[in-house]
């Protein structure tokens, strides 16, 4: 009831707030309000009734808890993404808290009662007295930081994983070598290259040797690593084959290789098989 504030449930103009400043409504068109000065999370069906989801009007705080046992201060603005979830400035507390559709309440980033500007993950995060949030279709939290006069942004961490694995490869020695991987999570991931042990500077997506040699043959993996955890990929196997020369030619008895001049044991062969032809002609 307009000019009327209050802490009633209850539908339509028999409800009462206190300094609503936040609303958002969901894929079912629920309507959700920032209760502000009730320390509340407000719903409103699409028949018009007002329940509260999350706080106990009339108490602040910043403890974590489902329903009534979850404390808000003076919370300005709510998101809620595709999934149902609820994001809540929570000011006062400097803090973005997060309501589950199972009506849960826990921190997403920041510390209550602790302000500052410091990017982090969960609790390490610092805000000064955040106003507003809004989600985006893959979930990226964006924030007011209003005393600290910036736009943070909260990103949807996931486990790192590899979509490509390197490959194994047999070469010649003195050929190149590249060894890739593809892989995703957030934030970005790190890469290390190993074979028997990490090998030094081999911190990218690919790895890549020069002028191969036999010492060079073996296993190598790759460490996938960020912050929500890491993923080794499938070993793939170097093998360097020597290279082997093969000669010409061929040598023979008194010298002289092929293709050069009859050598002395040649002529002499020759003369003894002419007389042997002699004496058999006589017989």
């Amino acid at each position: 009831l307009a000019g009327t504030s209050g802490i009633s449930e209850g539908t339509g103009n028999a409800a009462r707030f206190s300094s609503p400043e936040g609303v958002t409504v969901d894929g079912s068109s629920n309507l959700y309000v920032a209760d502000t000065d009730n320390h509340t999370i407000r719903k409103i069906t699409p028949a018009g009734a007002v329940t509260t989801l999350a706080g106990l009007a009339g108490t602040s705080g910043g403890g974590d808890g489902s329903g009534s046992i979850a404390r808000f201060q003076y919370p300005a603005d709510l998101a809620v993404d595709s999934a149902g979830t609820l994001y809540v400035a929570d000011t006062d507390n400097h803090t973005i808290r997060k309501i589950t559709p199972a009506g849960l309440v826990g921190a997403v980033a920041g510390l209550a009662g602790s302000s500052g500007s410091t990017d982090g993950v969960g609790s390490a995060a610092r805000l000064f007295y955040p106003t507003g949030v809004a989600v985006d279709g893959s979930g990226n939290v964006y924030v007011a930081d209003a005393s600290n006069h910036t736009i943070r942004k909260g990103m949807v961490v996931s486990a790192p994983r590899i979509q490509t694995q390197p490959q194994s490869q047999t070469v010649s020695t003195g050929a190149s070598v590249t060894f890739s991987v593809t892989a995703t999570g957030v934030p970005a991931p790190t890469y290390q290259w190993i074979k028997n042990a990490p090998i030094s500077g081999a911190t990218g997506s690919t790895y890549a040797l020069n002028s191969v040699q036999t010492v060079d043959n073996g296993t190598y993996t790759v460490t996938v690593t960020n912050i929500a955890g890491s993923v080794t990929s499938d070993p793939a196997t170097l093998t360097v084959m020597p290279v082997v020369t093969v000669g010409t030619g061929f040598s023979s008895l008194g010298g002289g290789g092929g293709g050069g001049a009859p050598s002395l044991w040649f002529y002499g062969a020759l003369s003894l098989l002419v007389a042997l032809r002699k004496v058999l002609r006589r017989k």
